[in-house]
């Protein structure tokens, strides 16, 4: 803590901010990371956006895992090391917040690297194919 700044946790991850920079979202005051996360779209079946990817993929050529991004190459190993992770088990594992997963989760699926899947009554990650 900085002597003098009023510092406070996120109310959604937790993570310590100066009281100043804390936005306002649903009565609880969270941090920057948080407030846009929540501000994002975040449809990762939205069939308009998936038709878009398919047909740049068509167009330009299928991109990779290799050419994904550190987090998203990430998320996508630890997929098809287990099989398959919950949401939960992501954002503790890899550290990070849940949109970050929603977010990554979205470009893997437009990608078709990853999918979701229920299994019982829970929501997992799996790899594609």
């Amino acid at each position: 803590m900085v002597w003098g700044k009023k510092t406070m946790k996120c109310a959604r991850c937790g993570a310590e901010i100066d009281e100043r920079d804390a936005y306002e979202l649903g009565g609880e005051r969270v941090c920057e990371d948080c407030y846009f996360d929540s501000m994002m779209p975040q449809h990762p079946c939205d069939p308009f956006a998936q038709s878009a990817a398919d047909k740049f993929s068509r167009i330009f050529g299928v991109i990779s895992p290799e050419e994904l991004l550190d987090d998203q190459k990430r998320v996508y190993e630890l997929l098809k090391k287990r099989g398959k992770a919950s949401q939960e088990e992501l954002i503790r594992e890899l550290g990070m917040r849940p949109g970050e997963i929603t977010q990554i989760m979205i470009v893997l699926r437009r990608l078709k690297l990853a999918k979701a899947r229920k299994i019982g009554d829970t929501v997992y990650y799996v790899p594609w194919d």
